[in-house]
Formats: structure tokens, C-alpha cells, sequence
């Protein structure tokens, strides 16, 4: 944790969180219309099922499932990696800003990791399911919905913190300022 926070400032963020942007608009505006125009990725998708599912495949049909299959083993396997780093620096900066980095909420920074495996670990699961399409096993959809709903219920989560840590950053600045004017 401390290499992390020894690591981290405004600009290492700032530059990782805008790499994360620029890879989620080639996938959200390049590679998912490659695929499918018409409904929504499972990775987008919350609360997968089997019918979902196959649903998804027979839609977008042999073509769809090859984007598929190269997205998710390539940008979708670097995606993870770059925003588990960009929120955690983040979280950091909002941290020592708000002078809890002594505190143990400093280890909230490391749920974005949380995030990014969850992620993977739902690529890999659906790379495995475009691979055995049509068949699919039980246990195959049951392990890409917890690490769907892992992944989502963890970014939900992380983006809360981040909301909060702003807000409790403003309350200090607007604080401060009305100390200074007594």
C-alpha cells in the first residue's frame, strides 16, 4: 500500500484516468457497435442468466461473437488494469486531501483492484462461453454472473467513495473559507 501511496499524485490520475477514457470510447464507440448495434454487451449487461445469455450470442450472430471474442481477449483485458490503477490514484489524491491518508480509509483505495479482478475474471468466463457456444454449462453462467454483479456492485460502491470524498473536500475548502472571513 504505501509503494501506492508513494506512487500516486494528481497528474499520475490525471493521465491514467484519461488513458481509461480514451479505451472506453474505442470500445463503447468502435468495438461494441462491431458487434452488435442493436443490445448491449454482457459485459454492460447486469444480472446475467443462461437465457440472457444465448440470447446475446444467437443475436449477434458467428461474426459478433468473433469481435467479441478479440475485444474481450485484448482492449477488455487492459481496461481493468488501467482503471484499477486510475481510481486507486484517485482515491489516494482525495484521501490526502481530505487528510485521512493516516487513517484506515487509505485502504479503500485498493477496491478498485477489486474491480479490475472481477472484471478479468468476467472475461474469462465469457471468453470460455463464447468458445463452448451453443452448449453452456451451469456452472459457467453461475461464475460470470457473481463476477458480473461483483464487478457492478463494486463499481457502485467506488464511485460512492469517490462522491464522498469530494464532497467532504468541498465541506473542508467551504469550511476553511468561512473561518477566514470571521
Amino acid at each position: 500500500m504505501d509503494w501506492l501511496i508513494n506512487f500516486s499524485s494528481w497528474k499520475k490520475a490525471g493521465v491514467l484516468l484519461s488513458f481509461n477514457f480514451a479505451l472506453q470510447a474505442i470500445i463503447l464507440l468502435i468495438i461494441y457497435p462491431l458487434i452488435s448495434t442493436s443490445i448491449e454487451p454482457l459485459d454492460v449487461q447486469v444480472g446475467l442468466t443462461s437465457e440472457s445469455i444465448i440470447y446475446f450470442f444467437n443475436e449477434i450472430g458467428m461474426a459478433g461473437r468473433e469481435y467479441y471474442f478479440l475485444n474481450e481477449i485484448t482492449v477488455d483485458m487492459l481496461f481493468p488494469l488501467v482503471y484499477s490503477f486510475a481510481y486507486s490514484l484517485l482515491l489516494i489524491e482525495l484521501i490526502k486531501s481530505c487528510n485521512l491518508i493516516g487513517s484506515p480509509l487509505k485502504y479503500l483505495a485498493l477496491l478498485p483492484f477489486g474491480i479490475g479482478i472481477s472484471d478479468i475474471i468476467e472475461n474469462i468466463h465469457i471468453l470460455t462461453a463464447i468458445h463452448s457456444y451453443p452448449e453452456q454449462s451451469d456452472l459457467l453462467i453461475k461464475s460470470l454472473f457473481i463476477a458480473n454483479m461483483s464487478k457492478h456492485s463494486l463499481t457502485v460502491f467506488v464511485l460512492s467513495v469517490v462522491f464522498l470524498l469530494i464532497c467532504w473536500l468541498v465541506g473542508m475548502k467551504v469550511n476553511r473559507r468561512l473561518k477566514q472571513s470571521r
